[in-house]
């Protein structure tokens, strides 16, 4: 019976590294206001929860203050390790679990309903992050983005269709987030363009910047041409102070014999009258 228990308090302990490493962030190094769960194998009265202090330093029965300032998780378990065996163990096996990283929060901004920073713990996920920033606010646009530091110290971007992760529950974009990811959800501008002469209904077409919107969007949401209407239009474009003027064959368009225009917000377009 004793070997029996001593079996399952091995495994036990073997499937508590797995889950501790799976939840892991990835070696961030520890700091202040880091909490911590520290377990001993060998004897459950060295097993705490502590934070790490702002001198760097948490706290242990049997070896009080123990410095771990700029250690990854595993470097920690290493140095307890080998501090409890060198003085009070034969042998120690150690795991040692972040349960919040409280000096390197996640940031959330842009279109979220409370824009911030929010803890990072172990195991947090995309989701639950924007979760907890009250999730997403009016005007997001098509996609998030998650900025993170890559190993070779340059941010990286990690692009996010939203309704491929919100509406269709992607969960290969439900990231694991990392200590100090900041997460970007853009408002989505809205774009004005002015549809004047031969259509339906002149005046302004409003898009969304995320829609790219096209010179025959802007006809259609304007009513479309008249009977009297010629087959060109003029755009007319403000770059850096100066006005541009590009005369399109949009029927050319409709027969596939060209490609659509993307328009700017502000652009005018003007259809005139056919004289045939």
């Amino acid at each position: 019976m004793k070997r029996y228990s001593t079996l399952a308090a091995v495994l036990l302990f073997v499937a508590s590294v797995a889950v501790a490493q799976s939840a892991s962030p990835g070696d961030a190094p520890l700091g202040a206001r880091d909490v911590v769960d520290i377990k001993v194998l060998q004897d459950a009265n060295l097993n705490t929860k502590t934070t790490v202090g702002d001198d760097g330093k948490l706290s242990m029965p049997l070896l009080g203050k123990v410095d771990v300032a700029g250690m990854t998780a595993s470097q920690a378990e290493q140095h307890i390790k080998s501090l409890l065996e060198s003085k009070y163990m034969t042998k120690a096996d150690v795991v040692l679990q972040v349960l919040e990283y409280g000096n390197k929060p996640i940031s959330v901004i842009g279109a979220v309903v409370h824009p911030g920073t929010i803890g990072a713990s172990g195991n947090i996920t995309l989701l639950q992050a924007i979760t907890q920033a009250g999730g997403l606010a009016g005007g997001y646009g098509k996609s998030l983005y998650v900025l993170r530091t890559a190993s070779n110290g340059l941010t990286e971007r990690i692009d996010i269709d939203i309704e491929d992760l919100m509406v269709n529950g992607n969960p290969d974009l439900n990231l694991p987030l990392t200590p100090n990811d900041v997460i970007n959800v853009p408002v989505d501008t809205p774009i004005t363009i002015y549809v004047l002469g031969e259509v339906m209904h002149p005046g302004t077409v409003q898009f969304r910047r995320s829609q790219t919107p096209t010179l025959l969007q802007a006809l259609a949401g304007a009513g479309g041409p008249t009977d009297r209407a010629s087959n060109h239009v003029v755009i007319k474009r403000t770059m850096n102070g100066k006005e541009q003027t590009i005369p399109v064959n949009y029927k050319s368009i409709l027969s596939g014999g060209r490609t659509d225009v993307q328009l700017m917000d502000n652009d005018t377009i003007y259809i005139s009258e056919s004289f045939f």
